[in-house]
């Protein structure tokens, strides 16, 4: 076997390497849009832009007052002081006041 043989060898080997390495990539790209695509359709079709603010959604308020609850809440491995923060920060998340929220149990996951 001679020099040129050799290189001819060896040139085909890389072109084939470097050929199969563009077909991997070709296919990783098509997996890579099917997968967008699909995405896309189940998200929400409307996207905030990143420069516009979030809007603010206030919660209806009751046009008469709200009646008091006078029922029991059930704590499950809970004490009582972990069920007020608990209580406390679902109305801050919700902006619902504490006093229209009604809690019926509260059970600590494990």
């Amino acid at each position: 076997m001679g020099i040129l043989e050799a290189l001819i060898i060896a040139a085909s080997g890389f072109l084939t390497v470097f050929f199969m390495l563009v077909l991997l990539w070709f296919i990783i790209q098509m997996i890579n849009k099917a997968v967008t695509a699909i995405e896309r359709k189940t998200e929400n079709p409307v996207k905030p832009s990143l420069a516009a603010e979030p809007a603010v959604i206030e919660p209806e308020m009751p046009a008469q007052p709200a009646q008091t609850y006078g029922g029991e809440i059930a704590l499950y491995d809970v004490d009582e002081k972990t069920a007020a923060c608990i209580m406390a920060i679902i109305s801050d998340e919700t902006k619902i006041p504490l006093n229209q929220l009604i809690f019926r149990s509260i059970r600590a996951m494990d």
